[in-house]
């Protein structure tokens, strides 16, 4: 089932886009609304669509979830950003630098023309900025339990679903693949973390889809690089 969120109900800018300029496979919500385009998980946003035209596009996440990430030659993956519902992003088209966006599940997006929604691209451009820089502090100054705590905390936010006995509780759309490409680290490592957070208590999981973060202040404060006391509050004779 296709995620929901309630961002979706209360976006802020007008949108337009000129049906001359659509792009083939897109579909018409309405003659005065842009167009949706459906990815299926694993696709990447097509050439032709990043590239068409002669204006920049804006991708605005209606449903689902959409990763950009740079390819190196040797087959490296780094993901730039992760964008859930609400969230635009700006076309990066497929070239030797090795960007591309990705969808992470059965997506919806929005194909906006940059240039008739400036207040939205102006938004995006900033948002983006302060996303890199945040990035850029994470891969390069903090270490695995809190670059994992920064990252379930990131997808929280954008990823909500209804609380679990009043905790916050998160659809996973990355795997644990993708979130080694995200944060800089292994897959072991993430794994390894993961097991941690759910044996000391700060999150659970039954569906590896679905976290609950049980002690979410713990996970901020950790995120943030402040001293936090992690305890295993299992039962004696309780598994992880």
């Amino acid at each position: 089932m296709l995620h929901v969120n309630a961002r979706q109900a209360g976006l802020l800018h007008p949108v337009d886009m000129d049906a001359a300029h659509a792009t083939p496979g897109t579909a018409p919500r309405h003659p005065d609304k842009p167009f949706l385009y459906f990815i299926a998980p694993g696709d990447d946003l097509g050439e032709e669509l990043c590239a068409s035209g002669t204006n920049q596009r804006l991708y605005r996440v209606m449903d689902g979830c959409l990763a950009v990430y740079h390819l190196l030659p040797d087959g490296r993956r780094q993901i730039i950003d992760i964008a859930g519902p609400g969230r635009a992003i700006a076309g990066l088209p497929g070239g030797p630098d090795g960007h591309a966006i990705k969808a992470l599940t059965f997506t919806e997006i929005e194909v906006l023309d940059a240039a008739v929604n400036p207040a939205l691209a102006a938004e995006a451009a900033q948002e983006a900025l302060v996303r890199l820089a945040r990035h850029a502090m994470l891969l390069g100054r903090m270490n695995a339990a809190e670059k994992v705590a920064n990252g379930l905390l990131d997808l929280a936010a954008q990823f909500p679903r209804k609380l679990r006995q009043g905790h916050p509780v998160l659809t996973l759309y990355l795997t644990r693949n993708d979130l080694a490409d995200w944060l800089g680290l292994t897959v072991e490592t993430v794994s390894r973390t993961l097991n941690q957070f759910k044996r000391t208590g700060m999150i659970d999981y039954a569906h590896a889809e679905i976290v609950t973060l049980t002690r979410p202040e713990q996970l901020k404060a950790l995120a943030s690089g402040r001293p936090t006391l992690i305890r295993n509050t299992r039962r004696q004779g309780e598994h992880a």
